[in-house]
């Protein structure tokens, strides 16, 4: 009993360690802009989108391009005062925990 134990606790801390989360995750959706105001401005990432049933696909879309884009946060910004049309902007934003930066150095040969 006490092996079977054993076992499943060692299972379970091995699997815990093999958690990636999805880089989609890791990206901060923000709707003030001071949430982004030290930040540099990457792109826009879309055009005027309404938030009607549906928004998800292109909430999506905006994630990735984000991420395509080494950004670090979305900003959605409200072009209607009832969020009815927003346009997302991708940012990136020093020293925040979403996207960790590293240079490889390959050689040839």
């Amino acid at each position: 009993m006490r092996r079977a134990f054993l076992a499943s606790l060692a299972a379970l801390a091995v699997s815990a360690c093999a958690y990636t989360p999805d880089p989609l995750d890791l990206i901060h959706v923000v709707d003030d802009a001071t949430d982004v105001r030290f930040c540099r401005r990457l792109a826009e990432v879309s055009p005027v989108v309404p938030t009607t049933p549906g928004f998800e696909g292109a909430l999506e879309s905006m994630l990735a391009q984000t991420v395509a884009l080494g950004g670090t946060h979305l900003y959605l910004n409200k072009q209607t005062a009832d969020w009815l049309l927003v346009r997302g902007i991708a940012y990136y934003c020093e020293g925040s925990a979403a996207v960790s930066r590293a240079v490889v150095v390959r050689a040839k040969g």
